[in-house]
């Protein structure tokens, strides 16, 4: 999957996006609380909570990867 369009799925706050990355489970989930989304990744035990999708996209947060690094590398499921 393109990187923009993983992006454009979170950023919608609509669906969450899981996958696995060496061997871990991982994702993101957005939530909006008063018209103001955050976003939520996890990496196995590890979480992070995020106020921007730029910051999701290039924080480097899956094993020294980002999601704009890995978005074409693994098999991304949106749910």
């Amino acid at each position: 999957m393109k990187k923009d369009d993983v992006k454009q799925i979170i950023a919608a706050c609509c669906n969450d996006i899981v996958f696995s990355y060496n061997g871990i489970d991982s994702g993101v989930t957005s939530e909006v609380s008063n018209y103001v989304p955050s976003f939520q990744a996890w990496h196995g035990d590890n979480t992070k909570v995020y106020d921007s999708i730029d910051d999701v996209m290039k924080d480097k947060f899956y094993s020294g990867k980002s999601l704009n690094d890995l978005a074409e590398n693994i098999n991304i499921n949106v749910v």
